[in-house]
């Protein structure tokens, strides 16, 4: 078998992913390709590429005459973002019960120790990838590819969502104890295997969106409709 070697294209996009989920570039902060281009070696043919497949899940987007940003969630975005996940891993759970996938649960614990050692290291970006992790293996537990499929194009704005999040949580608190906390306590919910206890710990997970400001955190409030600003 060969295996492809993926192109500079592939690559570029990857790259980007990573600089913005890290928080290297904030959302609504313009990208500008000559410097893009000079960052990633790379020339601007497969760079303007990779921020058209970027535009395509919602991570930038390309504005007429005044070049690519990142984009920046609306509180109406944000909600339908995290209510979708809500319903999305609710399914996935309920699917799952009484006998979830022991392979998915360990993908679950390994993503919880690295996100615990990036927690200690203060490593954004690190943080964010477990997180991501950590979810996609939650919905894997349902054996169900379609509702996967669609979980992971959910993913890309959600881990915008995630990382301006975590930033902020950060801010506030000095570190990023809580997020953790929480994923230990779903995970402890789903290897008791009581269904309800585990519906239980997803709804008080503590879904978060974007935060429109430094100071600001927005919160969904499963189950309302609404999200909250924690200033």
């Amino acid at each position: 078998m060969v295996l492809r070697q993926k192109s500079l294209v592939e690559l570029a996009v990857v790259e980007l992913q990573q600089l913005i989920y890290s928080g290297k570039y904030l959302s609504g902060e313009r990208l500008l390709e000559e410097q893009l281009s000079e960052q990633l070696g790379i020339s601007r043919s497969p760079l303007r590429e990779a921020l058209r497949i970027l535009a395509q899940r919602g991570i930038v987007e390309q504005l007429p005459r005044r070049g690519v940003r990142v984009v920046s969630l609306s509180e109406q975005e944000i909600l339908e973002i995290y209510s979708l996940r809500e319903a999305l891993e609710r399914f996935a759970v309920e699917l799952a019960f009484p006998n979830p996938d022991p392979e998915g649960i360990l993908v679950m614990k390994q993503a919880l120790v690295a996100m615990n050692r990036a927690a200690k290291t203060k490593d954004h970006g690190q943080i964010v990838q477990s997180n991501r992790d950590f979810h996609i293996a939650l919905i894997k537990l349902s054996s169900h590819k379609r509702l996967l499929q669609t979980y992971v194009g959910l993913m890309d704005q959600m881990q915008l969502c995630m990382s301006n999040n975590l930033r902020a949580e950060n801010i506030t608190a000095g570190d990023y104890k809580d997020g953790v906390y929480r994923h230990v306590v779903l995970l402890e919910a789903i290897e008791e295997g009581d269904l309800n206890n585990v519906l239980s710990a997803l709804a008080s997970h503590g879904a978060r969106g974007i935060n429109a400001k430094p100071s600001q955190t927005y919160y969904y409030s499963p189950g309302s409709n609404s999200v909250l600003i924690n200033k």
